[in-house]
């Protein structure tokens, strides 16, 4: 696909195949085409924020600067929400997490502005919140399809999970069991685990039919299943005891493992709880149950209640964010592939593709970015046997003085952009437009013999074109053609303003040839008739009657013989316009693609170390819920009765300090009235990845500690079991002894949630700390206190205290697998949420380093564009990709219009070997038009544009720019054009010192009404109208080498504001003295008084220069091709991913894998 096809236009209107969201390799697909199908739902939103800041490093200042009143006033009330929220200021420390440089685009929606309801944060600490989803219906959706895959893994992880355990209890009653298993007790088992199964069979077989909603249904039978099963256990067919461990580890599995809302999951998790409690209240004996057991249930139950609607929110929460940073990293990559289109179609906007494809060559292996500031390069191309066709609208002159600016503007474009389409269509390479005048060449750059037949045919094409346009117009208007054949050399002079043109002694006969021509037939060379080999009738041209160059150098011309009907004969889609008719393929464009998961070591993608400093902004609230975590292992606790209730009451208040202390260091920075020393420590601490882990560590370690550290009390003296076997208990006595040591197990499964709460501790910490609990509850259990668990399970036998179905395993048993079946859900949780936040880390990564070579590739862009147009036109079509219909045209009343020729470069042209083919003599052109540019750096002349280069003359016009339009001197402009020319015949007096060459410049100036606008918004070339342009024009072409020519009218301005002349006479000027006589016109002598205004020239910096914008378009190319390397060498035996990119090359070339784009094409269908 050429690049110049490419079609920029919003991307909601394209097939993008994008990066795909990092995933393991099963679901890394689905997620692929979800993105795809995205892409227009996140890019409706326009991509109005063009700036990127940091997260939190920027100064209050800075992100003030250029926000309007009310965003100011908008940040205001946030501010003040947030400090009503926080209630003091955070003071940070001098490493603060924004080392990370993590990026957000200024003015971008925040977080909250997402939400319905962003949740209440007190002093850092966030509360959970039922209305915390998408305002958008289309962005929740997406959201809950972007996490299926992982939730339809932990519906089937959970249904597996309680499959094994019951077929393990079921052995092990099978061969432990004294008894057979009761009847009804099999069959039920037998129905959950077949309810179970199926579950996981449709989730994992169906996986077209797991929508969010599906498996919102499945959790919820999931969950019912294991709700039943309690009330199984309480009427004494469950296999889990009195079933406490069950109901809890029911719990913990709803509010973490199934994919239930967190308004559904509260609502199963009281419903299980007050089930069972009703049971036990219920189905056992009055005295078989205390009053402080049944309460130690119940705060059992409302702890992990409360624990899991924690650990559901804020996991919720991290998910949301890490979909949120996905969908920004989207938005990026879709922006900066919206630069790159940007930045390759400018350039090739100026550069056809092969001096684009030399230039990349050349910089492409250099790494001294010093490159731009060397001696001013050209890139010139010298090619033998091409044919020139130049061709002018006759009456465009009085057109422009009939029509509006936009319908002037609109019937050039649609006639230009006709043009256009008629040399793709017979091998013509468009050159540049002039005003009305459209120039073109064959046999380049891909040598053609029948070159002069293509320019024939275009000439004849485009003859049919203006008159079928003067047939619906009623204007009259037609086509002057010259073609010649010869050789050009090509290529691209100056600084600013970059145009491609072609130079040669057969280009200046074939721009004769068109201004020697009649209207409406074409006018050719003796040369171009000898290619043509006889296939055209031709008739002697006469054009040495009709001009002076042709007649000097006694060039012979011919006129092609058309019949008129023929002429007039259109076919019928002749007036398709060009706009509709240009090839708007869609741009298929694939970024660094792979699947990969984030479970993978970090090494193989970033440093560790960034992820792990990264600030936890929901420690804090971690930190809060343990602690609620602690205090309610002290009130379970305290309800049992102990061996030493004082010591079991200091020993909880040191714990419950300490975990204070943690508290207090965590959200210090919080609280303004703590000392400064301290809310440093807590920036620190929440910042720096070890200490955060330290005090995660002790606050697990604390709560291990409230729930185990009661067992070292308890009496195990035989005396006071004995009173059980005698039957002499009194459940209401207060007895010092450890009647329930299974509590110690089920405040421990407490402490092992306190892990699950600490969402971004390590998954591998947290199964060692896991399995460190475990190890040291085995320990206690069959080491140290063995006879307390078996002499319970005794009394439990013999009173029928316990269920009598689980004498077989005993306490201990049961424990050890309930604890295992925690580890195994709470280690399968934290590796879900490490995958998210490992997610959110690597889509910030990505999407600041992309956001940062956008913001690069725009700066290049920016420069890039105000080189080809002024800037506040540049400003126009930087706003948004604009279609070819979407012209900008515009009116102007008082502007400065001046030609600045060298009539002596034509006589020091010469193509000889000496010269190379007259190269150098180019080389000179380029540094003088350079040293033009130059000038335009000064302050005293940023009023002035550089239009273009014709050739060996110089183009500028002032008062174009909207600012300047209200300012009190009308004509200030006007004197500043004037400076200008003064300032380039000094310059051309320097060059011929060092040069030693005689050049004289010839100036010619006016003033009046012009019409501006752009032809092509996809291939912008910026030019003005009107005959203030032609004016100014003949001012230069009838002047004097040396001299400054103005019109009287402007004659009249300048005396006026300093400026001294010499008095010339009236001259004949060609299409205005027709209707208005001969011209009185003056030379411009300099200064009366020196100008008061003091020189302060602009640097010309290398940013500017086209060098520059091509070798940042190499290094962003180099930039991709390095990451593919990276990922190619990281990922190897571990990822598999391919790498496709457009580029500059060869359109279908290597770099393009057509069969990936018809692949994503295929799945999009």
């Amino acid at each position: 696909m050429e690049l110049s096809e490419v079609r920029c236009s919003s991307a909601s209107d394209e097939l993008y195949t994008i990066n795909k969201t990092p995933a393991s390799s099963n679901g890394a697909r689905p997620k692929r085409l979800l993105w795809q199908n995205a892409v227009r739902h996140i890019t409706e939103q326009r991509f109005i924020h063009e700036h990127v800041g940091s997260n939190k490093a920027a100064s209050p200042d800075a992100q003030d600067a250029g926000k309007t009143a009310g965003d100011r006033q908008r940040q205001q009330q946030q501010q003040q929400q947030q400090q009503h929220n926080n209630g003091g200021t955070k003071v940070f420390p001098e490493r603060s997490s924004s080392d990370l440089g993590f990026v957000q685009l200024d003015c971008a929606p925040s977080n909250s502005e997402f939400f319905l309801s962003w949740g209440y944060t007190y002093r850092g600490v966030i509360f959970p919140t039922l209305r915390y989803a998408f305002k958008s219906r289309e962005l929740e959706r997406l959201y809950q399809r972007y996490f299926l895959g992982q939730r339809r893994k932990s519906v089937v992880v959970m249904n597996i999970l309680d499959v094994v355990t019951k077929l393990t209890l079921l052995v092990l009653h099978l061969t432990l069991g004294a008894t057979p298993v009761d009847p009804i007790r099999g069959m039920l088992l037998g129905f959950f685990t077949g309810v179970e199964v199926v579950i996981c069979a449709l989730v994992v077989v169906r996986k077209d039919t797991s929508s969010h909603g599906y498996l919102q249904y499945s959790g919820a039978v999931t969950w019912a299943a294991m709700a039943t099963q309690i009330l199984a256990t309480g009427l004494g067919y469950g296999l889990l005891g009195d079933g406490v461990g069950y109901v809890l580890f029911t719990l913990f599995a709803t509010y973490s493992m199934l994919p239930l809302p967190l308004t559904w999951a509260m609502a199963a998790g009281v419903l299980t709880s007050a089930l069972h409690i009703a049971l036990q209240v219920l189905a056992a004996p009055q005295a078989q149950l205390s009053t402080n057991q049944l309460c130690a249930q119940v705060l059992l139950f409302v702890c992990m209640n409360t624990a899991g609607v924690f650990i559901s929110y804020l996991a919720d929460r991290a998910q949301r964010q890490a979909f949120l940073e996905t969908r920004r990293c989207i938005e990026a990559r879709l922006r900066l592939e919206t630069e790159n289109q940007r930045q390759e179609r400018l350039v090739l906007s100026v550069l056809p593709r092969f001096v684009v494809l030399e230039m990349i060559n050349d910089m492409s292996n250099v790494e001294d970015e010093n490159l731009q500031h060397q001696f001013h390069r050209i890139y010139i191309h010298r090619y033998e046997n091409v044919s020139i066709l130049f061709a002018d609208v006759k009456g465009f002159t009085n057109l422009s003085t009939t029509l509006s600016a936009q319908e002037l503007v609109r019937m050039l474009n649609e006639l230009f952009a006709r043009f256009d389409r008629l040399a793709h269509e017979h091998h013509c390479l468009r050159i540049k437009i002039l005003g009305d005048c459209y120039y073109c060449v064959s046999g380049l750059p891909e040598p053609r013999p029948d070159h002069a037949h293509c320019c024939v045919e275009m000439g004849l094409s485009m003859i049919k074109t203006i008159r079928y346009v003067r047939s619906r117009t009623k204007h009259d208007i037609d086509m002057r053609i010259g073609i010649h054949s010869g050789s050009v050399l090509c290529g691209v002079l100056g600084l600013r303003k970059w145009q491609f043109d072609v130079w040669s002694w057969d280009v200046d006969i074939a721009n004769k040839l068109e201004s020697g021509g009649i209207p409406g037939r074409i006018h050719i060379s003796k040369a171009a008739l000898d290619c043509l080999n006889g296939d055209y009738e031709v008739e002697a041209g006469h054009g040495k009657d009709r001009n002076d160059f042709l007649r000097r150098h006694n060039i012979e011309t011919f006129l092609i013989k058309q019949p008129e009907e023929s002429l007039l004969a259109l076919p019928e889609d002749i007036m398709r316009e060009a706009t509709n008719q240009s090839d708007h393929r869609a741009s298929t464009t694939t970024f660094t693609e792979g699947t990969w998961s984030p479970e993978l070591p970090f090494h193989n993608i970033v440093g560790k170390q960034n992820y792990s400093q990264m600030r936890d902004e929901v420690f804090k609230s971690n930190l809060v819920c343990a602690f609620i975590v602690l205090l309610f292992i002290t009130a379970i606790q305290s309800l049992l009765p102990s061996a030493r209730m004082a010591t079991m009451a200091i020993q909880f208040s040191v714990l419950i300090l300490l975990h204070c202390c943690l508290v207090v260091v965590t959200t210090a920075e919080d609280y303004k009235c703590l000392p400064l020393v301290l809310r440093k420590a807590c920036c620190w601490v929440n910042e720096t990845y070890t200490a955060r882990n330290v005090v995660i560590l002790l606050s697990i370690l604390i709560n291990f500690l409230a729930a185990i550290i009661n067992i070292l009390w308890c009496n195990v003296d035989k005396s006071i079991w004995d009173v059980f076997r005698n039957g002499t208990f009194d459940a209401s006595a207060s007895i010092p002894g450890c009647l329930y040591p299974e509590y110690f197990v089920f405040t421990g499964v407490l402490a092992m949630v306190t892990c699950a709460v600490f969402l971004r501790l390590n998954s591998v910490l947290k199964l060692v700390i896991l399995l460190l609990m475990i190890a040291i509850y085995s320990l206690l259990t069959e080491a140290f206190y063995h006879s307390l668990f078996t002499r319970y399970d005794t009394i439990s036998s013999y009173d029928n205290f316990s269920n009598q179905s689980e004498s077989f395993l005993g306490t201990k048993r049961t424990s050890l697998l309930l604890m295992a079946m925690f580890l195994l859900a709470v280690f399968y949780h934290g590796q879900q949420l490490e995958y998210t936040a490992r997610l959110d880390f690597l889509w910030r990564v990505q999407a600041k380093e992309e956001i940062n070579e956008m913001r690069e590739l725009r700066e290049h862009n920016e420069n890039m564009l105000r080189n080809i147009l002024p800037s506040h036109v540049a400003r126009h079509f930087l706003e948004k990709d604009r279609d070819n219909e979407e012209l900008y045209s515009q009116s102007y009343d008082a502007v400065g219009v001046m030609f600045a020729s060298i009539p002596g470069f034509a006589d020091f042209y010469s193509q000889t070997e000496m010269n190379n083919q007259g190269v150098e003599c180019l080389r000179l052109l380029n540094e003088i038009i350079a040293d033009f540019d130059e000038l335009l750096g000064e302050d005293r002349f940023q009023d002035i544009e550089k239009i273009k280069t014709i050739g060996s003359t110089y183009m500028t016009v002032s008062g174009l720019s909207p600012e300047k339009q209200q300012c009190e001197d009308k004509w200030g402009h006007l004197c500043a054009l004037a400076d200008f020319a003064i300032a380039l015949n000094e310059s051309i007096q320097e060059i011929n010192k060092h040069s030693f060459n005689n050049f004289q410049l010839r100036i010619g100036m006016a003033h009046g009404s012009v019409v501006a606008g752009v032809i092509g918004a996809k291939k912008p070339q910026y030019d003005i109208w009107g005959k203030t342009v032609n004016l100014a024009s003949r001012m230069d072409s009838t002047g004097v080498s040396g001299k400054i020519q103005v019109p009287e009218e402007t004659y009249a301005i300048l005396t006026e504001r300093g400026f001294a002349f010499e008095y010339r006479g009236e001259i004949y000027v060609k299409g205005i003295s027709e209707q208005e006589g001969k011209i009185r016109t003056h030379f411009l002598l300099g200064r009366v008084q020196p100008n008061p205004l003091i020189l302060q020239p602009r640097k010309l910096t290398g940013q500017y220069s086209l060098a520059a914008v091509v070798l940042g378009l190499v290094q962003s190319l180099n930039r991709q091709k390095q990451k593919q390397i990276l990922n190619e060498n990281n990922n190897s035996g571990i990822m598999k991913g391919h790498y496709n990119r457009r580029t500059l090359l060869a359109p279908g070339g290597p770099d393009t894998s057509h069969t990936e784009m018809a692949a994503d094409k295929n799945e999009m269908a």
